[in-house]
């Protein structure tokens, strides 16, 4: 063959020299062998081999790979690579690449990336090792898809400005795009380079520094600002295309040129290309724009600080409206009406002195809906929703802490005709100085019936929305005395405890006072006949304008200075009621009299009217009357303090007993002859300064029935004499007194309650006497094992409890302050000293004063608690701690409940009847809970979430 021309390619040899002819003959020898290359099966097949090289080191490459197509290549005896093409895919599944080579004189070669990565969708090519020992690298020739690619070292600040990055990751974000955009190309010169010099292929040929530059035809020189080179890859990139360019190719913007033999005209052709010009025309808007944009973000920013002013205003006024029980919108909210409901009257009052307000009301008015509205009635119930959640969880956040909680429930029906189901919970609120018993609203719900367990049911969906350990940390619970709450099988409470045995049920004890009240003013005639005729007065005076207007005329006449006041019912379901509606009788008894007698004489009047006005006039001026309501009122003035206590939130139970009992040892006191002769004296002295001008009609004599003498009787019955005033006192005030005490006695009977015993051990008095004694009771706390075993036992209980006990009063004077720190003649030691070693006859005759003091909190169990909390007891006695705990926890009353009823009514009026479940929810949560802080940042942040739009604006 003539030795001119090339064998594979027929090429004429011109005049190339003997080395470039050669290399000439072995590029298309190579060719000629990968195009007759035979076909391998093996590469059908997912194999993990092991290779050994001739110096017997053995490279292991494990693979777990995730849709990867691997070529293999292998190595013909000269040391050229040559490639077999994979006719089909290999598809393997979630692979992790770490491939490692071993040359002939055994040191170990990553390959690919140097951290591990975990890809999907990745092309790698395998690389394996010549005889000679040098390790040789195939370029990627299909595009590397990572999508979802997590480097565990290495993050995009750690590469710099290295383009190496453009390989591993297909889909820039705009972080990337703005953080290679600012650093701009990596272009370093030789001199930077490890070995001063650039790293040479196969062939030896390297990328050269001068091709930075390009040579205009003007003759000026320009730095190619598109080319960044790849210190790692030892490829070149256009930064350009791979920032901003379509229709790119591969190789410039993802796999990176390395053809260093004809790399200056492939720089000149890619520079040149349509992609590329309009990818530079991109950047160079964006370096045109880029003060433009700087400028348009601070104005975003200047428009969010100003947004999240308004937003802090429109919170203040939402919190307003909600803690006032306040409606939000009106009938019509344009802004040419003269009123457009709560919320924008109070936002147009706040803008005369918010100017950030003012702008945006002014804009908003002008504007419309060209911009955005925080005004409108979806931003008004996101605002209610925010500030609800916060307030939850902040609820739920002191819960945990808290640990140990309570719950009780109630039910009512609303103004719509819903039933409206209210669920508290009490804890221990950590957070504050005095570790305060906090008892919140947590839901209200709409339930359709009312039976034990559907309210169960509500009641579970409920704590686990909140995420809370119920049947575990739930430790007591109070009801009403219904049958769907308290039934032994089917109540609430049984099906609660069937799930945690811990959760004590607690009947009411308002509620229980509540029941005592009404059987005493139904016990007998003259009661009834009392409350009655208090009932048909506020009937036939509120029934008439004009008698109103009467009453009220006559109290201006005879009470000048003082508040005009209203009757009140009886028949209602506030506690008070009965007290309430006796006592205002009593403070405007001449006016009610000088207004039935003016109605009694007035001509002008019916009949009916006139009947009336005489009857009720004769009964207000009997005698029957005066010690009737007199007697109440002693008994009233008694339980009365006992039912605001009971209705507080900071008691234990404790606390309650021993007020419930100090209770019923003041009315068995009345029950004797003394007492009612001082109820008759304070019934003249009544009649002297307030009946002046008529005259009383005394008690009357009971007719005494003869009953007829059968036969075989010889006499007849004796008939007792007695005189009217005898007749009352036993047949009325010993009956009223004997009432009150009995059903004390039967309703508050915790006696036999084993767990009530073992808390009173916790009263500052007890624990004073088992100091002295140094001696506690065998079985103490054993009760409180029964129920709560699983939280604390019994012996180390007892253990602590004397620990305890011996160093109580000493704790107690270093924590507390004395009223006085300088005494004279140690009253103050004197004083201590006797209520140190006071006996239990002291201290009943103490409590047996005239004047009954409502119980306060020292020597109660949450005294105790907060001395163990303040001297840092909690790991000292742990067992006591946490029997204090749940003491503290346990409940008394299910009064919150109510108390969430009457904000209910003024929330959920006639015209509010149509409110949606999660908004009185909302609104409630804002009414009830009004002391809980509020942190407007945070507030913020969550309706900004409310909508993309938001999120925009505040963020």
């Amino acid at each position: 063959m003539d030795s001119r021309f090339c064998g594979f390619c027929r090429k004429d040899r011109g005049s190339l020299n003997p080395t470039n002819w050669n290399r000439h003959l072995q590029a298309c020898k190579n060719k000629k062998i990968k195009t007759n290359s035979s076909f391998n099966i093996k590469q059908f097949f997912t194999t993990t081999s092991t290779k050994v090289d001739q110096s017997g080191v053995t490279s292991e490459n494990p693979k777990i790979l995730s849709n990867v197509v691997v070529q293999e290549k292998t190595v013909d005896q000269s040391g050229v690579t040559s490639e077999n093409s994979l006719e089909n895919s290999k598809v393997l599944s979630n692979v992790e690449v770490q491939e490692k080579t071993v040359d002939q004189s055994g040191v170990t070669s990553e390959n690919s990336l140097e951290n591990s990565k975990v890809l999907s969708n990745v092309e790698v090519q395998e690389k394996t090792v010549d005889q000679s020992g040098v390790t040789s690298e195939n370029s990627l020739e299909n595009s590397k898809v990572l999508s979802n690619v997590v480097v565990q070292e290495k993050t995009v600040l750690d590469f710099g400005n290295d383009p190496a990055i453009f390989s591993y990751v297909q889909d820039l974000s705009t972080e990337i795009i703005d953080h290679f955009f600012k650093l701009g190309p990596s272009q370093p010169t030789a001199h930077e380079m490890p070995n001063k010099c650039f790293k040479k292929d196969s062939l030896g040929r390297s990328f050269h520094d001068s091709w930075y530059w390009k040579k205009l035809p003007s003759g000026e020189i320009i730095r190619r600002k598109w080319m960044t080179y790849s210190k790692t890859e030892n490829k070149l990139y256009c930064l350009h295309c791979a920032l901003f360019g379509k229709n790119i190719k591969i190789n410039w913007s993802r796999e990176g040129f390395n053809n260093w033999k004809n790399g200056l005209p492939k720089v000149i052709i890619h520079e040149t290309s349509e992609a590329h010009i309009m990818s530079s025309i991109k950047v160079a808007y964006r370096e045109a724009s880029f003060p433009i944009i700087q400028s348009i973000d601070e104005k975003n920013n200047l428009d969010k600080v100003l947004n999240k002013e308004i937003v802090r205003h429109l919170i203040d006024i939402t919190l307003y409206l909600g803690r006032h029980c306040l409606p939000f919108r009106g009938h019509k909210e344009g802004w040419n009406e003269q009123l457009m409901g709560n919320f924008k009257d109070l936002v147009v009052l706040l803008t005369k002195y918010s100017p950030a307000l003012s702008s945006y009301v002014t804009q908003l008015q002008l504007k419309g809906r060209k911009i955005h509205n925080f005004l409108s009635w979806q931003r008004q119930n996101q605002l209610i929703k925010s500030i609800s959640m916060h307030i939850k969880d902040t609820i739920q956040k002191e819960l945990l802490e808290a640990r140990f909680f309570s719950v009780s429930l109630d039910t009512t029906f609303d103004v719509s005709r819903k039933e409206q189901l209210s669920v508290i919970l009490r804890y221990i609120n950590k957070n504050t100085v005095d570790c305060i018993v906090n008892e919140r609203l947590v839901a209200v719900r709409e339930t359709a019936t009312t039976t034990g367990q559907h309210l169960f049911t509500m009641l579970e969906e409920i704590f686990n929305e909140m995420n809370l350990d119920w049947k575990n940390y739930l430790v007591g619970q109070s009801y009403d005395g219904a049958a769907s709450m308290r039934g032994v099988y089917n109540g609430l409470q049984a099906i609660v405890k069937e799930h945690n045995p811990y959760a004590m049920y607690v009947w009411c004890y308002a509620h229980r006072l509540s029941l005592i009240n009404v059987d005493a003013v139904s016990s007998c005639t003259e009661a009834r006949d009392l409350f009655g005729n208090l009932e048909a007065l506020y009937d036939f005076i509120g029934s008439s304008k004009k008698r109103v207007n009467m009453y009220s005329n006559y109290q201006k006449e005879r009470y000048p200075n003082k508040q005009l006041r209203r009757l009140k019912r009886v028949e209602t379901t506030r506690w008070s009621s009965h007290s309430s509606a006796l006592e205002t009788v009593f403070a405007t008894f001449n006016a009610i009299l000088d207004t039935l007698e003016y109605l009694d004489k007035d001509t002008s009047s019916d009949r009916m009217s006139s009947i009336k006005a005489k009857s009720l006039f004769d009964y207000l001026i009997s005698e029957r009357f005066f010690l009737t309501a007199l007697t109440f009122r002693k008994m009233f003035d008694i339980t009365g303090p006992l039912n605001l206590y009971l209705q507080g939130k900071n008691i234990d139970l404790l606390s309650a007993v021993s007020y419930v009992k100090s209770v019923q040892k003041k009315i068995n006191l009345f029950r004797n002859d003394t007492q009612f002769e001082a109820i008759v004296k304070e019934k003249e002295i009544f009649v002297n300064t307030n009946v002046v001008d008529f005259d009383i009609i005394p008690l009357t004599q009971t007719r005494m029935r003869k009953k007829k003498k059968m036969p075989g009787e010889t006499s007849s019955d004796e008939l007792p004499n007695l005189s009217p005033i005898n007749n009352f006192k036993i047949n009325t005030y010993f009956t009223v007194i004997d009432i009150i005490s009995s059903q004390i006695f039967e309703r508050f009977n915790n006696n036999s309650n084993p767990l009530i015993n073992d808390l009173s051990l916790f009263n500052k008095k007890r624990l004073l006497e088992i100091t002295k004694s140094s001696n506690l009771p065998n079985d103490a706390f054993n009760g409180f094992q029964q129920v709560y075993g699983k939280f604390v036992f019994a012996e180390d209980l007892r253990r602590e409890y004397m620990q305890f006990a011996n160093v109580y009063l000493e704790l107690e004077k270093t924590l507390s302050l004395p009223k006085t720190l300088h005494q004279q003649n140690n009253t103050q030691i004197k004083n201590y000293e006797f209520e140190a070693s006071g006996t239990e006859s002291e201290v009943e005759e103490f409590t047996d004063d005239d004047s009954l003091e409502t119980p306060n909190s020292e020597g109660t169990i949450h005294m105790m608690y907060k001395i163990c909390n303040e001297a840092g007891l909690k790991e000292t006695f742990p067992a006591l701690y946490t029997a204090l705990s749940i003491a503290l926890t346990l409940p008394i009353s299910s009064v919150s409940p109510e108390r969430t009823f009457s904000k209910l009514k003024l929330v959920k009026t006639r015209l509010r009847s149509t409110m949606s479940e999660d908004r009185l929810e909302a609104l409630l949560m804002m009414s009830c809970e009004c002391d809980i802080p509020i942190d407007v940042d945070t507030i913020i942040k969550r309706f900004a979430s409310c909508s993309t739009e938001l999120s925009k604006l505040l963020l």
